[in-house]
């Protein structure tokens, strides 16, 4: 549904997982009504029409923008076949149980999980949602934390055996794991959504 650049609208990011290539994002702009509040009303936003609505937008927005643009499935299809082919017929080719191509699939993940991390590090003081099942970008919000997050791990040795487990503290308060609300988003740096909160970590060593 198209929004108007003269009505008032506010520019979202949409975290998805792709069928094959993991996490991903999207970028919208979202139709405000009168009081200001978001609405059903959106598009997708790419570096094609940014301009557009470039008095709502700021510098890392285009940058957010244009990592996006670089993530979605025909982008990477681009990057990484010499072949014309439809994105379902190259990754299910290439995802292929038993016979895919593991050294492709792992060149794909690195592609991504570097525009993930560099995505993430550019979130803070942007509207993050979840994105529905049925496509709504606006589904569910997730508040990006301002701090990073801290991850320790703990040994605990008996006559039989050592055991390890971590432990995650956020401003001073420990966070309840494992959650089964939790996911993890990017591996390298980690990055890790619980009850609807975005943590990112400090680096260890």
């Amino acid at each position: 549904m198209k929004v108007s650049a003269a009505q008032p609208f506010k520019i979202i990011y949409s975290l998805y997982q792709h069928e094959y290539l993991g996490y991903s994002f999207e970028s919208f702009i979202v139709h405000l009504d009168e009081k200001g509040k978001l609405t059903y009303q959106h598009q997708n936003i790419s570096h094609k029409n940014a301009r557009e609505f470039s008095k709502g937008l700021d510098d890392r927005d285009f940058e957010l923008i244009e990592m996006m643009d670089s993530m979605g499935q025909d982008a990477v299809l681009r990057h990484f076949s010499k072949k014309i082919m439809k994105p379902d017929e190259f990754f299910s080719k290439v995802f292929k149980k038993e016979k895919g191509d593991i050294l492709l699939q792992e060149q794909i993940e690195a592609f991504m999980e570097k525009r993930r991390a560099a995505v993430l590090e550019r979130l803070k003081g942007k509207l993050l949602f979840e994105m529905g099942n049925d496509g709504e970008p606006t589904w569910r919000q997730v508040e990006v934390q301002e701090k990073r997050a801290n991850i320790q791990f703990h040994f605990r040795r008996s006559d039989e055996s050592t055991n390890y487990y971590p432990t995650i503290t956020y401003d001073g308060k420990r966070l309840d794991i494992p959650n089964p609300s939790a996911y993890l988003v990017c591996k390298h740096p980690a990055w890790i959504v619980m009850n609807g909160k975005l943590y990112g970590f400090e680096k260890i060593g």
